[in-house]
């Protein structure tokens, strides 16, 4: 692996591309915002993390991960392993590598014998990996091939810990079996070993982090070996480590988990005894077994929502109900049904009594429960069962659930506990992380100065995941807010630009120069116009952003038209772009916030020369007149420049139908959707005539 290569700025801007359209949302939801803050000025930062890693590493350094526990139906947990973003980049520039290097060895395999993690296609896409349920369904295809061929012996061969297993000096041996560069092999290695432990005391020689969509492919790529000496010699399907051997006699497929059992162990991976079984099918649906569970759908960033009914969605609820103890049988259709019901009073009493015994489901519950603004029958089963539960992780979830739903007059009953968690040394990131976060609602709400707990914990990422539940008042504690800024990690730091946009203050405001901020946290922050460089050149950033994203030609008199209203419009803006692709529906709402600031500008300049279109943008009663108002249809504006009026209105009307505007449209009280990618390509087509038909409106009146 050459290390050049491997840190080119086109590879790191690759990954960081894989990882924002990645579709691991559970382990994304911690990172979301923080994703929306480095994108704001990703070229900066990854030109910076470039040098920084420059000379064989340079000044990069790898962070001890942090690790949450989820609960699993045998009772045990499964690890989830959360990376610091720049961490995150570097194992996915590495997957990257993988992916080009071993695409010929994989390709014979691929859709034959091995049925997951396949790369999107050949060349090197933006997105990574095939939709899983595509790949699933190749695999029943294939499952119902070989029955059909008579082959229904089958051996179930599953690995105990795969990840956590994986040998790293294996895998670098995998892309390069002939040693390749020490230098790079001794850095990667030293990589792995601090991603392999939550605590940098204690690291390996193996293991790789679970929840980043690199370390699926990585996984792949360490079974490559066996695949391709399993291919050879018996018939098969890979799933993961789930292995299904196929024979037409109890022997033979003995034969070959024999075979595959030593394959493993001298890739120091270890079987699963308890789930190995040979049997002979029964029927198709025997040979198939259970499919893999439903993940949570991304609720910014999907394209289509198959929303259940109440009286569908229970009748399927109740499907995967047994028989006779009335619990989760069938986990798929029961997850299916979580993530798409409306609220049902029915539905409701299931998932509430259900709540406490199936912990391995608290993300699809907590899910359908997050549809629900009041409650206090979901508040008294959340009191109960946070008080049972034995797992961190749905204590951590129950907490997020009262900091929302908990009437503030009793609040007061549940804040020692939520202290004691909060400031306990042996608390989990997922206890601390809900119990902080409730206690931020209580400070809000008067009952405390609770929020300053935070000064307190270690993990950057748990301060950075908080800072937009901080209340107002935080922002006048001089040392609460620079404890922020001055952490050696940025996560924090670039959190409060949007805060600090808001409130028009900056590290300034609290005695921190910039030179003292994370490289990072001075990007972000110069991008959206918190720090302010003097300069004579004619640049335009909201020109440089406009032209890249709509194709229109470059024009340097957005300072003119916004005159003191530009630095403001540009943090937006700044807002608004690096989430086209990862986040359509808050890309829709900073975008049309944009255009509101614009239009006000416009008419700025409309009024003071007295040209057709202007009009009024403040009412008699001294208030803003409303932007829907302004564009609409029938007012001077829009009968004088009917293509900006046009785009702006529509803009601005399915901006008021996304959920984080309204949850229910006007008319009808129907449920809102999220902006789905063929409307937004229909919005930014007419926003690209109305940016270039602004340019061609004011070219002359601001000469």
């Amino acid at each position: 692996m050459r290390f050049e290569k491997l840190i080119s700025t086109k590879n790191l801007e690759l990954a960081w591309r894989r990882i924002t359209t990645g579709v691991n949302y559970q382990y994304k939801r911690y990172y979301r915002n923080l994703y929306y803050a480095y994108e704001t000025a990703l070229d900066k930062n990854l030109k910076d993390l470039h040098e920084r890693l420059k000379g064989g590493g340079g000044s990069y350094t790898p962070q001890t991960p942090t690790r949450v526990y989820i609960p699993k139906a045998s009772g045990l947990q499964r690890p989830l392993t959360l990376l610091s973003i720049e961490d995150q980049i570097m194992l996915q520039a590495i997957a990257n590598v993988y992916a080009s290097k071993l695409l010929k060895k994989r390709k014979p395999l691929q859709l034959v014998s091995v049925f997951s993690n396949i790369l999107q296609n050949e060349k090197a896409s933006i997105f990574f990996l095939k939709d899983w349920h595509y790949t699933y369904g190749e695999l029943q295809d294939k499952i119902e091939e070989h029955y059909k061929a008579g082959l229904k012996w089958i051996a179930h061969f599953d690995l105990a810990a795969f990840y956590d297993t994986i040998s790293h000096d294996f895998l670098l041996r995998t892309v390069s079996p002939k040693k390749g560069n020490p230098e790079t092999k001794d850095r990667l290695l030293q990589w792995f070993k601090i991603w392999s432990s939550d605590k940098s005391s204690s690291t390996y020689g193996h293991g790789i982090p679970q929840g980043p969509i690199a370390s699926d492919f990585l996984a792949e790529c360490f079974l490559l070996q066996i695949d391709k000496v399993l291919s050879k010699e018996f018939t098969y399907v890979r799933y993961v480590d789930d292995i299904r051997l196929f024979a037409s006699s109890e022997m033979e497929a003995q034969r070959a988990a024999i075979r595959l059992e030593i394959l493993c162990r001298e890739r120091g991976l270890i079987p699963q005894g308890k789930k190995y079984a040979i049997s002979k099918a029964k029927s198709l649906e025997d040979a198939m077994g259970l499919l893999p569970s439903i993940a949570p759908p991304n609720k910014e960033d999907i394209d289509q929502v198959i929303i259940l009914p109440p009286d569908k969605a229970l009748e399927k609820f109740e499907q995967a109900l047994h028989e006779k103890t009335k619990r989760i049988s069938d986990k798929t259709r029961a997850r299916y049904v979580l993530y798409h019901a409306e609220p049902s009073p029915k539905l409701l009493r299931h998932v509430l009594r259900l709540l406490s015994k199936h912990p391995e489901h608290i993300d699809a519950f907590i899910y359908y429960l997050g549809q629900y603004d009041k409650s206090s029958r979901i508040v008294d089963a959340c009191v109960h069962y946070m008080q049972s539960t034995p797992y961190e992780y749905v204590q951590g979830e129950l907490w997020h659930i009262l900091a929302r739903l908990l009437p503030s007059r009793n609040f007061r009953t549940h804040i020692r506990a939520a202290v004691d968690a909060a400031k306990s040394g042996e608390s989990s990131f997922s206890k601390k992380w809900g119990a902080c976060h409730f206690l931020c609602v209580a400070h809000r709400d008067g009952m405390g100065r609770y929020a300053k707990l935070l000064q307190y914990q270690k993990s950057a990422l748990l301060q950075a995941l908080l800072v937009p539940a901080l209340p107002d008042d935080c922002y006048l504690d001089k040392d609460f807010v620079k404890m922020f800024l001055k952490r050696t990690a940025f996560e924090p730091g670039i959190m409060l630009a949007e805060q600090f946009a808001k409130r028009k203050i900056s590290h300034l405001t609290y005695g921190v120069k910039t030179k003292n901020l994370p490289t990072q946290v001075q990007n972000v922050f110069d991008s959206v116009g918190i720090i302010h460089h003097r300069s004579t050149t004619t640049v335009d950033p909201i020109g440089e952003i406009l032209k890249r994203r709509y194709k229109i030609h470059l024009w340097t008199k957005w300072k003119i038209l916004f005159e003191n209203d530009y630095v403001h419009a540009l943090q937006i803006l700044c807002q608004a772009d690096p989430v086209y692709d990862s986040g359509r529906s808050r890309w829709l709402s900073e975008q049309n916030s944009f255009n509101d600031a614009m239009f006000r500008a416009m008419q700025k300049h409309l009024n003071t020369l007295g040209q057709p279109g202007a009009m009024k943008t403040v009412g008699s009663d001294n208030k803003l007149i409303d932007f829907g108002v302004l564009v609409d249809a029938n007012q001077p504006f829009a009968r004088t420049h009917p293509i900006i009026a046009e785009a702006f209105r529509d803009a601005n009307a399915r901006r008021n139908k996304i959920p984080g505007s309204h949850p229910y449209e006007k008319k009808g009280g129907a449920k809102t959707q999220h902006l789905n990618k063929e409307e937004q390509a229909k919005l930014a087509e007419k926003l690209t005539k109305a940016y270039a038909q602004i340019i061609k409106t004011f070219d002359d009146l601001l000469a």
